[in-house]
């Protein structure tokens, strides 16, 4: 159990949070090939073993020595349309796509950041098998920029576009395997400075502000992968552990609380520490310093225009911190459902859907994250076989009273099993017609005319023929009411 009467201030507990975010992006940051990572089957595999090379002053990364010293080899799967010979580091990278680096100024200028004047792309020293070239390009786009929190000022050092690395698949015996198609993927990392009087939950909270305004540009990829967190954790000015690889935001406060228990009990090393799902870290290797960076000769430098900067700040889109108060004060949304709706890759239909129907907005989140959820939990229906303009259709029927909320959830079963039929065949050939309170006073009648039957049986009988037709709560009432 962790210890909740952990003293975060006693402790000088310092923090740094670095966010990643992949971009929804046509194609790569440096090459054509799709950014979709929707292909399964490799056609190819390529072996490759990596060296540390040394920096512009002769020195090489510690980080990158003990990678090279575990002297593993590295497995690459390539894929049709999403690999080319970029990512094999066969061919020169292209040029740098225009199309990420708008979106991810924008980004820049959301967290209140400085643009340099020219953009230089970077190469960083990365030997642990993620990258075919042993290096990782990275390219800064802000700094010294800023985002309120509780009425205070967190500083964020840096805003940075980079490519993302490949993914690993498994590793046994020395050899690892990668998947090729998310290398190079458009990528943009967001580092704050030095985080200190914050407890482990506010530092989530703070990931999370900060991950909102970067999905602002509805540019962003959705789904487990697309956005990770690192943190940096040191007590008492002792040494700076990071841990990487956070996928669940929800899982970066218990990370802390595990990092600050395991640095009480241990004597701390710099080192970077692996995530694991329960909270807990292992240790993946020494921390990186200073020597890993040098320049990219293939690419060359990007003049920013002042004009263009202007240009994008005066356009720049809705701040997602705004639209999450303005969820809650003027949609009325719980503060939970608010933050969900927000992440969910329906956000955009669901503002179409209250912007333009008298539906209570409550209702339509909770269709869009927890009903979708769990019938692709509990039922393995397929959501994507459902076109946009169904749910449309679906909410029209709402506001017309056709149906109640609680056939929701039939229908978008119904949809997913049959995409090439509406929600007009849904209804006729489940019956959702919507049922009085009468209707249901009558077929309620003949079951707790049963003798010995209890208030439970009696209930589940009526919810199993009238389900979707009407309240779950409303049935409840009723069938209190005629049991006495």
């Amino acid at each position: 159990m962790m210890d909740k009467k952990i003293n975060y201030g006693s402790l000088r507990m310092k923090a740094g949070l670095e966010l990643h975010q992949q971009l929804d992006t046509t194609r790569k940051l440096f090459c054509n090939c799709s950014t979709g990572m929707k292909e399964r089957l490799p056609t190819a595999t390529i072996t490759r073993k990596l060296h540390p090379v040394a920096s512009e002053l002769g020195m090489v990364d510690i980080a990158a020595q003990f990678e090279y010293l575990r002297d593993r080899s590295f497995h690459y799967q390539i894929f049709n349309n999403e690999t080319c010979l970029v990512e094999l580091d066969e061919e020169p990278p292209h040029h740098l796509n225009s199309e990420a680096l708008e979106i991810a100024l924008q980004i820049a200028l959301l967290l209140n950041c400085e643009v340099p004047n020219e953009i230089f792309v970077m190469r960083k020293t990365v030997i642990d098998g993620s990258n075919t070239s042993g290096f990782q390009r990275t390219v800064i786009v802000g700094i010294n920029g800023h985002i309120s929190y509780k009425g205070k000022r967190i500083p964020i050092t840096q805003v940075t576009l980079e490519e993302d690395a490949a993914a690993i698949v498994g590793e046994e015996n020395g050899k690892a395997t990668y998947r090729l198609n998310r290398l190079g993927v458009p990528l943009v990392e967001i580092d704050t400075g030095i985080l200190e009087g914050y407890s482990p939950m506010e530092l989530q909270d703070i990931a999370y502000q900060i991950g909102i305004l970067a999905r602002s540009t509805s540019k962003t990829k959705h789904g487990l992968g697309s956005i990770r967190q690192d943190v940096n954790v040191s007590i008492r000015n002792g040494p700076r552990t990071e841990v990487k690889g956070v996928q669940e935001l929800g899982l970066l406060s218990k990370i802390v609380e595990f990092e600050v228990q395991r640095q009480m009990k241990e004597k701390p090393k710099e080192e970077t520490r692996a995530a694991n799902l329960d909270g807990t870290t292992r240790f993946l290797r020494p921390l990186p310093g200073a020597n890993r960076m040098y320049p990219e000769t293939d690419i060359p430098p990007v003049i920013i225009v002042k004009e263009y900067i202007e240009n994008l700040k005066k356009n720049l889109p809705e701040p997602w911190t705004n639209k999450l108060e303005r969820f809650k004060a003027k949609l009325r949304l719980p503060d939970g459902l608010a933050r969900e709706i927000l992440g969910s890759e329906y956000l955009s239909l669901f503002e179409k859907i209250v912007s333009t129907k008298k539906v209570e907005p409550t209702i339509v989140a909770n269709a869009f994250t927890s009903v979708m959820k769990d019938l692709e939990r509990r039922e393995k229906i397929e959501i994507t076989r459902i076109s946009e303009y169904r749910f449309v259709e679906i909410f029209d029927c709402l506001q017309n009273k056709e149906i109640t909320k609680e056939a929701i959830p039939e229908i978008i079963k119904y949809l997913a099993a049959y995409p090439q039929n509406g929600v007009g065949d849904a209804l006729k050939e489940l019956d959702l017609k919507p049922l009085t309170t009468a209707d249901v006073r009558e077929i309620t009648k003949e079951i707790v005319s049963q003798p010995n039957i209890k208030f439970e049986k009696a209930y589940g009988i009526v919810m199993s023929k009238v389900r979707g037709k009407i309240d779950a709560q409303e049935v409840m009432k009723i069938v209190k009411s005629m049991m006495k």
